[in-house]
């Protein structure tokens, strides 16, 4: 795993604004126990800041396709 693979969650955000809100990025994070994003390996929190794996992320949002 790279460094360069993990986005600030405000950067990853405005990176991706075009489908998701800031309100959504921080729902994700908050349900994260429920919805499975936890699971996916998807998240960092370090030093309270959120850092969001891009591909892991891509992978547990494809999987939500229905």
């Amino acid at each position: 795993m790279l460094l360069n693979e993990y986005k600030q969650k405000e950067h990853f955000q405005k990176e991706h604004e075009f489908l998701f809100s800031k309100n959504q990025v921080d729902w994700f994070i908050r349900q994260r126990s429920t919805n499975g994003l936890n699971d996916s390996g998807a998240l960092m929190k370090i030093s309270n800041k959120w850092y969001i794996h891009t591909d892991k992320f891509t992978q547990w949002f494809s999987s939500h396709n229905s």
